[in-house]
């Protein structure tokens, strides 16, 4: 088992990166350009 000594080092959390950046990217889309309420609670 490998030893955990930064954050970052979880794997969980580098999941929730990608995660993040793919919405990020997901929001930037017309779809959601004009709707800035929506693109706010899903950021």
């Amino acid at each position: 088992m490998a030893t955990i000594t930064r954050f970052e080092d979880l794997e969980t959390w580098r999941l929730a990166r990608e995660i993040c950046k793919v919405v990020h990217k997901f929001t930037t889309l017309d779809l959601f350009s004009k709707d800035f309420s929506l693109k706010d609670q899903v950021r």
